[in-house]
């Protein structure tokens, strides 16, 4: 037998093999249909074909041939599963033997086809027009004509023995309805049967029912719904996932070609068989009756709610899409369908999905955002279009837990560039930006900007999962009322809302910095101004954090304050704290080379930053640059360690309430209201600050303004100013001479 591989189609028996282990075995024609052995099915959910071995469970378990469900069975590799086969039938006399052979195309002829189908040969001969070709290599084939309405033939298939199928060389483009020359006496009867494939659209016509042939639901085209005006259709569902893509493909053409007739759709399931040629070879001739049957109480398809209607096509998905031509996608995973295969080919096991376009508002680059679903959970992921539409760069998505491989990649890039194309109606595209505070159109982020989409790396995911809201704002408010009269305490906290104003006010970032001995509670204060936006447990960072660091932070947080806690951390190194000081007031980052060439996006923010220590920021050989930029307030906040500690303890429990609702009371207020008090502000600072220089004056008469404003919070549940722009003017500044002394 040299090294000829042997094909086990030629001395397998499969319908013992698969009746010796599927449970509720039934077998109709060729076709074997049960119970899967490999999960708990109790909806018959695993199918073969008895002639060729090739099987599929419904549910995902297995699709292959008889050698794969034998290494499934068996806890074994397709290998060995390939040597055991040969044993047990005594076919195994060399170890070339020991992998399979590719199938190769098998004939058949216009007669072996009649006697499975159970059709008479003249019917296939004279009504369907079918005959017995030869390739050049001898293999024989059913030829099955496509004549159009004029009587011509653009195109015709090859069935082979094996249910493999070729169309005729140059059909790309040509392909109609299979049936078109009996149309003129179909529209004679009224109604036609939409069926996918030939052998049930030849069923149908031997039991006298009109019927014309869809070549495959990927083959259904709008230029061919002209030929069916004038007639009722009814669309045959086969009782899968198949079935569900061909009714909504061809349903969703019918409704974009504006077909005018009435549509309708029935199931041979309801028989417990796939479709009508299986029904036949069930029944015979009383199949027609049935058929009549399921045509009346079919149910009606209104096509004018399909535009806005897509079915679910898998649980919980966060978007419904289309399924493109030729693939299909299911919680088994992605599927390509081919018109040769007697069921879909597996190309991942994770369904993949697209679900928005994010157009960047700082580079105007577009990514696109993927769910996937892994371990019964839906995943979402933003990535480059140059990763997810090319072969190379879709295979990160395996370190998500996506099974995209090397192998796979290709296919899975065609699958979803054909889900876009399919769907670009559905999928939307948002804004999406890397930074917090003001964005476009006067929208804000956290709290105020739901239509945009936060596109950051996972380093900062930490960070930006910190914005959130714990406990409540009455408690909140509760805790910081106290507070507040202590100068010190009032404006630390009022720094914090004085970051989102600088744009609107249009002045230069300053730093507060409080410093003294420990037990003052300076980092107590830290928290709380740091608690009305979110967890400032999460926000606050100390010096020992990197310039770098520093900076990818404040071009994170942008229009938001920035904590730095302890600043005796960073040791005597004077000269790292200044550039610090320099990197964070000028508010921009540092110019950084690209891998690609060119440079890197910019970091840019306008913040106050505040900061403590125990120590002065300044010296005296510190810049002048330096000290203009700072506010430094010497002495703890809090009157007694007691109250800093509940502070800490609290602040964390009760946080990111006061920082979104001030931001929509300024949304609330005509800009042009707070530039002018804003300006009111300055002049009285001005003539309280004797010998202040003007940076100083410009940062607190920030801090006053926010002050004033945030009294819309704290007076907002006796009714007071509740959120006029004329509550600003009403509120009154306190600002002490002490106090501004203890400035800068």
């Amino acid at each position: 037998m040299g090294v000829e591989q042997l094909n086990i189609d030629d001395f397998v028996d499969y319908a013992a093999e698969y009746s010796r282990t599927i449970k509720n075995a039934k077998i109709s024609g060729d076709r074997l249909i049960g119970k899967c052995p490999f999960h708990d099915d109790n909806k018959d959910s695993f199918v073969a074909d008895l002639r060729t071995g090739q099987c599929h469970c419904f549910t995902g378990c297995i699709d292959g041939n008889f050698i794969s469900f034998w290494a499934k069975l068996n806890g074994t590799d397709t290998k060995d599963a390939y040597k055991q086969i040969l044993e047990k039938y005594n076919k195994l006399e060399t170890p070339q033997q020991m992998k399979p052979a590719k199938a190769s195309l098998k004939s058949l002829t216009l007669k072996e086809y009649a006697l499975s189908k159970r059709l008479p040969e003249d019917f296939l001969t004279q009504i369907c027009r079918a005959s017995t070709g030869k390739d050049k290599d001898g293999t024989q084939y059913l030829k099955l004509p496509y004549y159009n309405e004029e009587g011509s033939v653009p195109v015709f298939r090859k069935r082979y023995g094996n249910k493999e199928f070729r169309w005729s060389y140059g059909s790309a483009g040509k392909l109609t309805l299979y049936g078109l020359w009996r149309l003129e006496e179909i529209r004679q009867s009224g109604y036609a049967i939409l069926v996918e494939g030939e052998s049930d659209t030849q069923t149908l016509w031997h039991l006298g029912l009109a019927a014309l042939g869809v070549p495959g639901a990927s083959n259904f085209k709008a230029g061919m719904v002209s030929a069916l005006d004038g007639l009722k259709l009814y669309i045959h569902k086969e009782p899968d996932k198949g079935g569900e893509t061909f009714l909504e493909k061809v349903c969703r053409i019918l409704c974009e070609a504006e077909f005018p007739g009435e549509v309708f759709t029935f199931s041979c399931s309801q028989f417990g068989v796939k479709d009508p040629s299986e029904l036949y070879l069930k029944d015979g001739e009383a199949a027609a009756e049935k058929l009549k049957e399921a045509l009346r109480a079919a149910n009606r398809v209104e096509l004018d709610n399909l535009q806005d209607t897509i079915p679910e096509t898998i649980k919980g998905a966060p978007v419904n899409l289309r399924q493109p031509e030729g693939w299909m996608y299911s919680e088994q995973g992605i599927s390509h369908i081919e018109e040769k295969k007697v069921v879909p080919t597996m190309v991942c096991r994770t369904p993949i999905i697209l679900t928005q376009r994010l157009k960047s508002m700082e580079t105007g680059d577009e990514k696109i955002e993927i769910a996937f679903k892994r371990d019964g959970e839906w995943s979402t992921a933003i990535f480059p279009r140059s990763t997810i539409f090319t072969a190379r760069g879709i295979t990160v998505l395996a370190d998500l837990g996506c099974t995209v491989t090397s192998e796979n990649a290709k296919q899975v890039v065609s699958f979803l560039s054909a889900l876009e194309a399919e769907n670009i109606d559905i999928i939307t595209r948002a804004d999406s930006t890397s930074t917090f505070g003001w964005q476009t159109r006067g929208r804000f982020l956290p709290g105020h900007g739901k239509d945009i989409v936060l596109d950051i790396e996972p380093s900062l995911r930490g960070w930006a999962a910190a914005y959130h809201t714990c406990g409540t704002f009455d408690a909140w408010k509760d805790l910081m009322r106290p507070h507040r009269e202590r100068d010190k305490f009032r404006f630390i906290l009022a720094s914090s809302f004085a970051a989102p104003l600088l744009k609107i006010i249009s002045q230069r970032i300053f730093i507060v910095y409080n410093w003294g001995g420990s037990k003052g509670g300076k980092t107590a204060a830290l928290k709380a101004a740091l608690s009305a936006w979110g967890d400032p447990d999460r926000l606050m960072v100390n010096f020992n954090a990197t310039q770098v660091a520093l900076e990818r932070m404040a071009g994170f947080y942008n229009d938001l304050p920035l904590g730095v806690d302890e600043r005796q951390l960073a040791g005597q190194k004077q000269e790292s704290i200044e550039k610090i000081i320099y990197m964070l007031a000028s508010g921009t980052g540092r110019a950084r080379g690209s891998k690609g060439g060119g440079l890197q996006t910019l970091n840019t923010w306008r913040t106050v930053a505040l900061m403590t220590g125990e120590e002065p920021l300044s010296t005296d050989t510190t810049q002048t640059g330096v000290s203009t930029r700072v506010l430094e307030i010497y002495g703890g906040p809090f009157e007694d360690e007691r109250s800093a500690s509940r502070m800490h303890q609290l602040a964390p429990l009760h946080c990111g309430w006061a920082g979104p609702e001030f931001i929509r009371r300024v949304m609330e207020t005509d800009e042009r209201s707070i530039v002018d008090q804003y300006e009111k502000m300055s002049a009285q600072v001005y003539t309280i600050a004797n010998g202040t220089s003007g940076s100083h004056i410009a940062g607190i008469s920030a801090v006053a303004l926010a002050d004033a404003m945030i009294g819309w919070i704290f007076e907002a549940d006796s009714g007071a100013n509740s959120g006029d722009s004329s509550g600003i003017e009403k509120k009154p500044l306190i600002i002490s001479t002490e106090f501004m002394g203890q400035g800068s």
